[in-house]
C-alpha cells in the first residue's frame, strides 16, 4: 500500500515569504503602537492626577481665605450655562449653591466642577473678594485709630490721677451702723 501522502518538497512561493515579512513587520508595528498607547495613557493619568493635585491646593488655599474671612459671593450663571435669572453662590466653605427660578436648590462642591469653570470662577469671584477685603480692612483700620485715640484719651486720665494730690483718702467702705 502506498500512501496517499506527496513526498513532494514544496518551496515557499514569493508570496508566502511575503506574508510572512509583512507578518512580523505587522507584529513589530502593533507593538510599537501599543507601547506607544501606554506612555501615552501614562502620561495622560499623570496629567489628571496633577490636575487634581492643584485644584485641590487651589481648593484649600482659598478656602483658608474665605472660611477666616467669612465671606460668601455670587458667582455669575453663564459660567454654568444657567439662565440669567439663576442665583449661584459661593460660600466661604467652597461650597456652591445653585438657585434655579423654578425654586430647585442644589448645592456642589468647588471641585467637582472641571479645570474651565474653577477658572471662570475664580476669575470671577476674585475682584468681589478683593473688594470685600478692602472694605474689611478699611473698617478695621477706623475702629483700631479709634480704639488708639480712645486708649491715649484714657491713658492721659490715668496719668492725671496719678500726679493729683489725694484730695481724699482712700478708705475702706464704712459698715452702716444702725
Amino acid at each position: 500500500m502506498q500512501s496517499s501522502e506527496s513526498t513532494e518538497i514544496i518551496t515557499p512561493s514569493e508570496t508566502n515569504v511575503h506574508v510572512t515579512i509583512d507578518t512580523l513587520t505587522s507584529g513589530a508595528s502593533t507593538l510599537a503602537q501599543l507601547n506607544t498607547l501606554i506612555e501615552e495613557a501614562m502620561q495622560i493619568y499623570e496629567l489628571e492626577d496633577q490636575k487634581t493635585n492643584i485644584i485641590e491646593n487651589m481648593s484649600n488655599a482659598l478656602k483658608i481665605i474665605t472660611e477666616f474671612l467669612s465671606f460668601s459671593v455670587n458667582v455669575h450663571p453663564g459660567i454654568f450655562n444657567l439662565p440669567s435669572d439663576s442665583n449661584i453662590i459661593l460660600l466661604p466653605n467652597l461650597d456652591l449653591i445653585i438657585k434655579l427660578l423654578n425654586g430647585k436648590t442644589e448645592i456642589k462642591k468647588f471641585t467637582d466642577y472641571p479645570p474651565e469653570t474653577i477658572t471662570q470662577i475664580i476669575e470671577y469671584v476674585t475682584p468681589q473678594l478683593i473688594g470685600l477685603i478692602q472694605t474689611q480692612k478699611t473698617y478695621l483700620t477706623e475702629k483700631i485709630t479709634f480704639l488708639r485715640t480712645a486708649t491715649k484719651q484714657l491713658s492721659a486720665l490715668s496719668q492725671l490721677q496719678e500726679t493729683l494730690p489725694n484730695i481724699l483718702p482712700i478708705t475702706e467702705p464704712q459698715k452702716n451702723i444702725g
